[in-house]
């Protein structure tokens, strides 16, 4: 006979979103997915040890472990208890264990690795647990360990999206948690301690701890006398309770337990994005970041495109790995691994799989050993484990001969490489942008530069949001033209305005220039004591002027002022002269 439950969610050791049926046999327990993967999962029935029920965030959960796992499952009802109860002593002959949740909502209590799992205790009784198995990258800072869990949304399909796609697929996914961060103050041996308190008083042996203690006082007063010896311990001993819990933690984790042998290692591999040197062990399935301070474990079904690019230097290679969903340190999001290498630096790797496996399975794309350039090598092993294509440098050209133009975004330097099918800007935040994604390109300068300028701004306009642009800043003026021909070569709409200001400083310009004619034109004429204009000659060199000039005192301005200056002087003098010639 077979009893069937229907709405019923598996969390361990794998967590589905769509709820499915589970049937209950002699045999063994079986549960079906009922969305399109149609996921199945079996328990044989010998394999039963133990069968728990508590109450959790979906109703109930029945528990069962097995030699080699444990399984869960949510969605039961608290009537359900009593008919699973005598299925359960019927066919396996095993009595269902009932676990008390505490309800307190307390965020401090005692955290613990119970074999595959992650349990949250406060006073000795369960708030929540975690599967090890969903725990992606762990990483410790003084006395605070940080958990990456990953995604269970599935990933992005192989067909290229545009942001509008994206933005709409990821709004209609549900919440869920990808980070949580665990404060683990003193040593481990007083965390021992504060362990066997919590147990004693789950087990009763708090209530007699309190009535030997009177009030509680004492008790209070113990705790903080035992907070002083964790903190001197820590500092004896040097082994912290957040060192002990983050390696226990990546031990029984997926990123501590590794499953087989790495294909290959790359060592010391200089990363700019994020920034540091690690070592890049290379598996069948996924790929290993392992630095001094964070290890990812990263998916290749996560790489979503790969470039091979060259930095105008032309002495570095850049490798750049697009990722989603993407990595995380701490609040910082890195959907992109930017690895730089040196353009002659030969790469020495032997491949860890037999010849028959390297024939069959990567269908003769990987060789045995490689003796190359290590970006040749490294961009070899990403599109054939990734199955990703690598795109490299296109057409574009710049003034100097290089496949990128040198620009800012905000406050971050960087290249803007130009591609078929997208820009990509690579800096310590690289940009990507698909020309399917681009409404229009415009050439600017920032508040109306003077036509001399000799950069300016590229402002790429999204057709997922037409209000904000990204701009491209100091640009060489020199690109400009060959930036706006290939634009156009890729039917991008291209909208100059610095033609259209440089067309209106030119009429101003124009206009100045007319005025300044007319003023040279007023300046070079005088007006006699009739009213009628006089024009002086414009020859300076003339044998009248160097007469003139060599009776005169002034030695620069305009040769109208300066006779009529001269000519005032010479008829003072004449005047006194006569005086005297009649006194005489």
């Amino acid at each position: 006979m077979t009893a069937q439950f229907e709405g019923i969610y598996l969390s361990a050791p794998n967590m589905s979103l769509q709820p499915g049926k589970l049937r209950i046999a002699q045999s063994g327990l079986g549960w079906k997915s009922s969305d399109e993967t149609e996921q199945v999962t079996t328990i044989p029935g010998s394999d039963i040890k133990w069968i728990q029920w508590m109450r959790v965030a979906r109703q109930h959960q029945l528990r069962i472990g097995t030699p080699k796992s444990r399984y869960a499952f949510d969605g039961f009802m608290k009537d359900d208890f009593e008919r699973l109860s005598n299925l359960c002593k019927q066919y396996y002959n095993t009595t269902i264990e009932t676990k008390d949740t505490t309800v307190r909502g307390w965020n401090w209590g005692i955290a613990e690795v119970q074999s595959q799992d992650l349990a949250f205790l406060v006073a000795g009784k369960p708030a929540f647990t975690i599967p090890l198995s969903t725990v992606l990258n762990t990483s410790i800072t003084k006395s605070e360990v940080a958990l990456e869990f990953a995604s269970q949304h599935p990933p992005p399909g192989a067909n290229e999206e545009d942001a509008l796609s994206k933005k709409k697929r990821l709004k209609a996914l549900p919440d869920e948690v990808c980070e949580m961060r665990f404060y683990l103050p003193g040593s481990a041996k007083g965390m021992k301690k504060k362990e066997r308190k919590a147990k004693v008083k789950a087990e009763g042996g708090g209530d007699d701890a309190k009535m030997k203690n009177g009030d509680g006082d004492d008790e209070d007063e113990s705790d903080e006398d035992d907070d002083d010896e964790d903190s001197d311990e820590d500092g004896e001993n040097g082994e912290s309770a957040a060192q002990v819990f983050h390696d226990a933690v990546k031990e029984k984790a997926d990123i501590g337990q590794i499953t087989g042998e790495a294909l290959c290692t790359i060592p010391d591999v200089l990363c700019l994005t994020p920034r540091g040197r690690f070592d890049i062990d290379m598996h069948a399935d996924f790929l290993r970041l392992k630095g001094k301070t964070y290890d990812y474990r990263i998916s290749y079904t996560q790489v979503q495109k790969l470039f091979l690019l060259q930095k105008p230097d032309d002495i570095h290679s850049q490798f750049v790995v697009n990722i989603d969903p993407p990595i995380r340190q701490g609040q910082t999001r890195y959907p992109y691994l930017v690895m730089q290498f040196v353009k002659d630096e030969i790469l020495n790797l032997e491949i860890n799989a037999d010849e028959e496996t390297l024939r069959t399975k990567y269908e003769g794309n990987l060789q045995s050993q490689y003796d190359d350039p290590a970006h040749e090598v490294i961009s070899i092993l990403f599109r054939v484990l990734a199955q990703k294509k690598v795109t490299t440098s296109g057409n574009f050209q710049s003034h100097e001969g290089q496949s990128a133009v040198k620009c800012n975004v905000k406050a971050n330097e960087g290249q803007l490489y130009f591609l078929e099918k997208q820009l990509l800007f690579i800096s310590k935040q690289p940009t990507l942008v698909l020309h399917s994604d681009i409404a229009s390109v415009t050439f600017a300068r920032v508040g109306g530069a003077l036509i001399s300028a000799r950069t300016f701004d590229l402002s790429v306009r999204l057709k997922s949001d037409t209000d904000h642009s990204i701009i491209f800043s100091a640009l060489n003026k020199e690109e400009q033209q060959a930036i706006d021909d290939f634009l156009r070569s890729k039917k991008i709409r291209v909208k100059n305005e610095m033609e259209e200001l440089a067309a209106a400083e030119a009429a101003v310009l124009g206009d100045d220039d007319d005025d300044d004619d007319a003023d040279d034109d007023d300046d070079d004429m005088e007006v006699d004591g009739s009213g009628n204009a006089l024009r002086e000659e414009d020859d300076e060199d003339s044998e009248v002027d160097e007469d003139f000039q060599a009776d005169s005192d002034s030695d620069g301005g305009s040769g109208g002022s300066g006779s009529s200056d001269e000519d005032s002087d010479a008829s003072e003098e004449e005047k006194p002269a006569k005086k005297k010639a009649k006194t005489s």
